[in-house]
C-alpha cells in the first residue's frame, strides 16, 4: 500500500536541495583550480578512489539510519497518536495507545491513556445517569409494547410519504407468509413503504377523503377500504390521519382486521339461502298446481274456489316477500362487520363519469340523481366495479355511450345502465361476474363486500340492453359506525422510530443525504470458495438494516442457498456448512430475487464488497436480478480513515474501534459485526469533514484497496 508522506517528501526535498548546494559549491571551486591543482586531485582521486567511495556510503548510510531512527521514534509514532487518539473520542472509549517510540513518545502516550481513562469513566458516569433518567420512560414504552402487541387489530403507523414508522406483532403475522413466516417476499421494516404490502392507489383515495373532510372541518376524518394481499388474506383497513399542532396531515395510522372468515360465512349463508330460496319457489309453483287441480274438480264451486285461490296465491306471496326481507336482514347483520361510508350519490356518480371519460373515453349520461341522495358503500372498490363493468359493455357493445339512471326503492338505490341499437349476450354479460378487478377480488365479490347486487334486465333470455346494480341507502341494522377523529403527534409502542416522522426519504437525493439519515442494508455471503468466474457458488445471504442510524435487529433476512454443487472441505472449516444442511434449500434462482426485494430503496453495506458483488454479478443472467443499488465498503472506509494500520481485515478493525463479533464466518454474524463498524465509522467519517454518501464514495475511490477486482 502506497502512502503520501509529508516527512519524507520533506527528507527528499532537503537532500536534493543540500547536494544542489553541494555540487554548486564544488562546480564552482572546480572552474577556479589551475591545471595543477586539477592534476593533483585526478591523482588523488586514482590513488584513493576505494577509501573515497566507501566514505561516502557510510557518510549516506549514517544519515538514511538517522533519517530513519527519527522517523520511527518521532514522527511515525506522532502520526499513530494522532489516529488512534481520534479512536477514543469518536468510537471506542476503552482503545488505549500502545505505541513505542522515544522516552518523549512513550511519557505523551502514557498522558493521553491517562485522560482516555478519565474519559471513559466520564463516559461511563454519563451513559449511566442517562439510563438512570431514561429507566422510567423504559417502563412506559415496554408497557405501551405490550398493550400494542396485544391489540386485537393489527396497528402500522407511517409518515405523510408512506413511510412505516411503527407496527405491532399482528400487522407482521398478517403480512408474512403462513409457510414461510420469516420469509415473506413483501418485507415490512422501519423506513420501507406501505405500498409494497397495500395497492398505493387505495391509501392515496383514503388520504384524498381525509383531506376532504379535513378541509369541511368534518368530526369523522377516518376512512375505511377492504382489499386482499397477497398472503390470500382479505383485510378491512381503517385510515386515521395523524395531525401536528397546526392540523395538518404529517403521517396516518392503518388499523387491520382479517375479514376473510367473514366473508367466508356470507359466502356460505348467501348460498344456503340461495338454495333455500330456490327450494321453497319450486314448492310454491308444486302448491299452486296442486290447488289448482284440486279446484278443477269441481266446477259448480268454481266462485268460492277464485277466492280459495286468491286467499293461498297471496299468502304464499305472502311468505315469499317476508323470504326475501328476512334473508337480506341476515345478510345486513352478517356484513356490519363490514366497514361500509356513507356516499354523497352526486359526488360518486360525477368521479365514475369523469374517470371513465379520462382512462377509457367513454361518455356516460347521468339521469335523476338527486342533490341529497346518500348511499353506503366502500367508494375505491364500488367505483372501480362501475368503471369495470361499464369498459366491459363498451367491449362486449362497441359502444362509447351509455345512460345511467338513477332511482330509489324501499331502502336501496337503482343504478341502471342503458344502451341503444346494439343488444349483448346474457352470457358474455353474466362473465363479467368472475372477472378480476385489478388488485381487487372479481366483479361478483366486490359487489357483494359492498352489499350490492346485479341483474341483467331483459324480456328474453339470449340477449339484453340494460343491467342494474343495486346498492344500499342505509342499514337495515341498528349498527353505528364509531367515529375517529385525528391523532395528534405528541404522544409513545412494539416496532417503531417516531423520528422518522421528520424524514421524508422521497422527496430526497440520496447521494446528497446525511449519513446518519440514510436507509442502509449490511449483509454477508458465504459461499464455497474465493473464485467467482471459476464456479463457486453463494451458499448462504444474511443480512441486517440501519434506520435512522440505529440496527433494526428484528428486520433481518438470513437464507441458505443450495449451490447444486460440493462445498470444500477448506469451505466448510471457515463457515461450518455443509452439504446436509442445504438439503432442500431454495437455489440462487429464488433467493437472489427476494434479497433484492429486501434491499429495495437502500444503500447496500458490505466487508470487501468487491467478492459480494462479484458473486451477483455472475448471476444476473440466471437470476434475472440486477443490483443497483449505491454501494459502501467498510474495508474502504477504513482504509481511509486509517491509512497508518496495514490490516483492514474485519477482526482488526473490530478490535481497533471495539466491536465484539459474535457469529464470525456466519453470514448473519459478519452482517450485524459490519453494521456495527460503520455505525462507528460514521463519527470518524464526520470528523474528516465527509458527511454524505457521495462524499464517502467519492473519498473511498482514493483508497489503493478501491482497485482490487475479483
Amino acid at each position: 500500500m502506497k502512502q503520501s508522506n509529508i516527512f519524507l517528501k520533506g527528507v527528499v526535498l532537503i537532500l536534493a536541495a543540500t547536494i544542489l548546494v553541494i555540487g554548486g559549491i564544488f562546480g564552482y571551486i572546480w572552474q577556479n583550480l589551475n591545471i595543477d591543482q586539477v592534476e593533483s586531485l585526478v591523482i588523488i582521486e586514482h590513488d584513493f578512489f576505494f577509501p573515497l567511495l566507501i566514505t561516502c556510503i557510510i557518510i549516506i548510510a549514517v544519515i538514511g539510519f538517522g533519517l530513519e531512527y527519527i522517523y520511527r521514534n518521532y514522527i511515525y509514532p506522532i502520526k499513530k497518536i494522532s489516529a488512534e487518539a481520534s479512536l477514543i473520542y469518536s468510537s471506542n472509549p476503552s482503545h488505549r495507545l500502545k505505541i513505542s517510540g522515544s522516552k518523549e513518545i512513550f511519557a505523551l502516550t502514557g498522558i493521553i491513556n491517562d485522560f482516555a481513562d478519565i474519559f471513559e469513566n466520564l463516559n461511563k458516569d454519563i451513559t449511566q445517569q442517562i439510563l438512570s433518567t431514561r429507566k422510567e420512560t423504559q417502563k412506559e414504552r415496554n408497557l405501551l409494547a405490550a398493550i400494542m402487541a396485544e391489540l386485537p387489530e393489527g396497528v402500522i403507523i407511517c409518515n405523510r410519504s408512506g413511510r412505516i414508522l411503527l407496527f405491532n406483532s399482528l400487522a407482521k403475522n398478517l403480512f408474512a407468509h403462513s409457510t414461510y413466516p420469516n420469509r415473506a417476499e413483501h418485507f415490512i421494516g422501519l423506513g420501507r413503504s406501505i405500498f409494497h404490502l397495500i395497492d398505493k392507489e387505495l391509501i392515496v383515495h383514503a388520504i384524498e377523503e381525509i383531506e376532504e373532510r379535513l378541509i369541511k372541518k368534518k368530526e369523522h376524518l377516518a376512512s375505511y377500504f377492504i382489499t386482499p394481499i397477497y398472503t390470500g388474506l382479505l383485510l378491512s383497513i381503517e385510515t386515521i390521519p395523524v395531525l401536528d399542532k397546526e392540523k395538518l396531515l404529517t403521517g396516518f395510522i392503518l388499523t387491520f382486521k382479517d375479514i376473510s372468515d367473514q366473508v367466508d360465512k356470507y359466502e356460505n349463508i348467501d348460498t344456503w339461502l340461495l338454495s333455500f330460496r330456490q327450494t321453497m319457489a319450486f314448492h310454491f309453483d308444486q302448491t299452486k298446481l296442486f290447488v289448482k287441480d284440486l279446484i278443477d274438480i269441481q266446477e259448480k264451486e268454481k266462485r268460492t274456489n277464485d277466492l280459495y285461490e286468491k286467499k293461498i296465491s297471496k299468502n304464499l306471496e305472502f311468505l315469499e316477500d317476508k323470504y326475501k326481507k328476512t334473508s337480506l336482514s341476515i345478510l345486513d347483520v352478517v356484513l356490519t362487520k363490514i366497514p361500509l361510508t356513507k356516499l354523497l350519490l352526486s359526488q360518486f356518480l360525477s368521479a365514475i363519469q369523469k374517470q371513465a371519460k379520462e382512462q377509457s373515453g367513454i361518455r356516460i349520461n347521468l339521469k335523476n340523481i338527486g342533490n341529497n341522495k346518500r348511499m353506503l358503500a366502500d367508494s375505491y372498490s364500488l367505483s372501480l366495479a362501475f368503471i369495470f363493468l361499464i369498459v366491459n359493455l363498451s367491449e362486449i357493445t362497441d359502444k362509447r355511450e351509455f345512460d345511467l339512471n338513477v332511482c330509489n326503492g324501499d331502502g336501496e338505490i337503482l343504478f341502471d345502465i342503458i344502451w341503444h341499437d346494439s343488444p349483448a349476450s346474457r352470457i358474455k354479460i353474466e362473465n363479467i361476474l368472475t372477472k378480476k378487478i385489478r388488485s381487487l377480488p372479481s366483479f361478483g365479490y366486490v359487489l357483494k363486500l359492498n352489499r350490492s347486487r346485479f341483474d341483467i334486465i331483459s324480456q328474453n333470455f339470449q340477449t339484453c340492453s340494460q343491467v342494474r346494480i343495486t346498492a344500499k341507502a342505509e342499514l337495515k341494522s341498528g349498527f353505528t359506525k364509531k367515529k375517529r377523529g385525528a391523532v395528534i403527534a405528541e404522544s409513545r409502542p412494539e416496532f417503531y422510530d417516531f423520528d422518522l416522522f421528520k424524514i421524508d426519504y422521497d422527496a430526497k437525493d440520496v447521494f446528497n443525504t446525511d449519513l446518519k439519515k440514510i436507509i442502509f442494508t449490511v449483509f454477508d455471503t458465504e459461499t464455497t470458495g474465493l473464485d467467482p468466474d471459476g464456479g463457486d457458488e453463494v451458499i448462504s445471504i444474511a443480512a441486517v438494516r440501519i434506520v435512522n442510524n440505529r440496527i433494526v435487529y428484528q428486520d433481518i433476512f438470513e437464507e441458505l442457498v443450495d449451490p447444486k454443487r460440493d462445498i470444500p472441505m477448506e469451505s466448510y472449516k471457515i463457515h461450518g456448512i455443509n452439504h446436509e444442511m442445504l438439503k432442500g434449500k431454495p437455489d440462487i434462482k429464488i433467493i437472489l430475487p427476494l434479497f433484492k426485494t429486501y434491499t429495495h430503496d437502500t444503500v447496500l453495506i458490505g466487508h470487501n464488497m468487491a467478492f459480494d458483488m462479484k458473486m451477483f454479478k455472475v448471476k444476473e443472467k440466471t437470476t434475472h436480478t440486477v443490483f443497483l443499488n449505491p454501494v459502501l465498503d467498510t474495508l474502504l472506509l477504513s482504509a481511509l480513515l486509517h491509512p497508518i494500520h496495514k490490516r483492514h481485515d474485519m477482526e482488526n478493525i473490530a478490535k481497533r474501534l471495539g466491536v465484539n463479533i459474535i457469529g464470525r464466518h456466519t453470514a448473519l454474524g459478519d452482517a450485524i459485526a459490519t453494521a456495527e463498524i460503520f455505525l462507528k465509522l460514521i463519527p470518524i467519517l464526520n470528523a474528516n469533514g465527509i458527511f454524505t454518501l457521495k462524499n464517502a464514495i467519492e473519498a473511498s475511490k482514493t483508497t489503493y484497496y478501491s482497485r482490487l477486482k475479483y
